[in-house]
């Protein structure tokens, strides 16, 4: 392990420093300022390509209204989350020794998703609707992919992009494939429904109503009708407005310092790594233990990460046309998916960064046998190389809504009420302009940071 010296004194090189900082993106959406945030992201564009970048790139231009440059970020993060998604056991071994920020970064399972979400609407803004809908098929295949990878998939973020898909298949006027997306969407959001509590919101169950009816399906109708009710009756020369509304932001891993205490007792590393890691399972049951002075040998200092809930101040919508005001209703709590993921990784995470302390605490050891001096400047090392993995897509919103309500033939002008966490109307704006085809569905997306 002493071989690993010169690595440890000189690894810090291969962090090297942010190439953007995501406060001064934060700053710039914060203030209306979608353009200048897309401008510094790509000024300061890390050498290399990496997922977290792309996934903001791709975020901040599609709200600055550059959907192909949005799609190509989207297109980039893609290829790279396939190509990492199969380990690689260079940079692993690595980790092992430094930090996790060596390993390769995918992107969680939820994100994934929802990146198909903002593609799908770039094209949807650009009237290229086929192109959306390759982007919910890829969608749906990413999901069966971890589906099929996992036996106990937490199904995060799929109830959403299923339900998402069902509307634009129904845009479109795929009927079938609109039936079968709104029946997953139905199926994914009770799957995950104990973890997010968001149950199977009732647009869905009336859709599967109104579609299997059409389809002359009359089991599925008779099903779907004794359990959903039926649905409101479609108006003559009426259209809809469907409208997600996106709020606040995800919330931000950060690092957090852990100690955990080596007795004098303690036996490991003298014969095999193996013994290594059954000693850093044992560790990891004295999280904040408190031990005595005369039986401590060693105080073991780790970074891991950390996420704690951060709601926004917004979380509600109501949208008025004239007299009509109709409530948003929440179709996906990404902090939920983003908190819950964490704490299933979690514990993983703590093994893998207690092995490698304990690794660079024998490394210590055995420097300092040799030489004091060398074995301070090993100790020193190994703390300036710990340090958290707290990579994520910090742009993505908190919550969104969504708003399903049918509105006469024309062009409408929206007043958007988004309430406080008591239900009272914390802010308003409007949007003029949308028009509005009888029998047809128009599909807007609109942000709050606050």
């Amino acid at each position: 392990m002493t071989k690993l010296l010169p690595f440890l004194l000189f690894v810090p090189i291969l962090f090297g420093c942010a190439a953007y900082n995501f406060e001064k993106v934060e700053m710039n959406l914060n203030a209306g300022k979608s353009q200048e945030a897309y401008q510094y992201l790509k000024k300061n564009e890390p050498k290399k390509p990496d997922i977290p970048h792309k996934f903001e790139l791709g975020l901040i231009a599609h709200y600055a209204d550059l959907f192909p440059e949005s799609s190509k970020a989207f297109e980039q993060a893609e290829m790279i989350a396939e190509d990492r998604f199969t380990k690689s056991i260079t940079k692993e071994g690595l980790s092992l020794f430094t930090s996790d920020k060596l390993r390769p970064y995918t992107g969680s399972k939820y994100e994934r998703l929802i990146a198909h979400y903002y593609h799908a609407l770039n094209y949807i803004y650009q009237d290229k609707i086929d192109d959306a809908l390759v982007e919910c098929r890829r969608a749906t295949n990413l999901i069966n992919y971890f589906k099929g990878s996992s036996d106990d998939y937490d199904f995060f973020g799929t109830g959403f992009i299923a339900y998402f898909c069902a509307i634009l298949f129904e845009t479109a006027g795929e009927v079938n494939d609109a039936f079968i997306s709104y029946r997953q969407a139905e199926q994914y959001y009770k799957n995950a429904a104990e973890r997010t509590s968001i149950s199977v919101p009732e647009d869905i169950g009336h859709s599967l109503v109104r579609i299997s009816r059409r389809l002359s399906f009359t089991d599925e109708y008779e099903h779907y009708k004794r359990v959903y009710g039926e649905p409101p009756a479609q108006e003559e020369n009426h259209g809809e407005l469907i409208l997600f509304y996106e709020t606040g932001y995800v919330p931000k891993k950060k690092q957090q310092s852990l100690t955990f205490p080596i007795l004098k007792t303690d036996k490991f590393g003298e014969d095999d790594d193996e013994e290594t890691i059954t000693f850093a399972r044992t560790l990891r049951t004295r999280e904040g233990m408190v031990v005595e002075e005369v039986k401590l040998e060693y105080l073991l200092r780790i970074a891991v990460p950390t996420i704690r809930s951060k709601r926004p101040y917004l979380q509600g919508i109501q949208v008025s046309v004239g007299n009509k005001t109709t409530d948003g209703v929440l179709v996906e709590d990404i902090e939920r998916n983003a908190i819950e993921t964490f704490n299933d990784n979690r514990p993983i995470i703590l093994l893998r960064t207690l092995i490698r302390g304990l690794l660079k605490y024998l490394t210590f050891k055995q420097a300092d046998k040799k030489n004091p001096i060398v074995g301070s400047i090993v100790n020193l090392a190994g703390a300036i190389t710990e340090s958290a993995d707290t990579r994520s897509w910090q742009s993505l919103p908190n919550q969104i809504y969504m708003v399903r309500v049918q509105l006469p033939e024309g062009t409408h002008r929206l007043r958007l009420s988004f309430l406080n966490p008591d239900g009272h109307i914390g802010n308003n704006r409007s949007v003029s302009g949308v028009v509005i085809k009888a029998n047809q569905i128009t599909l807007l997306n609109f942000r709050t940071y606050e």
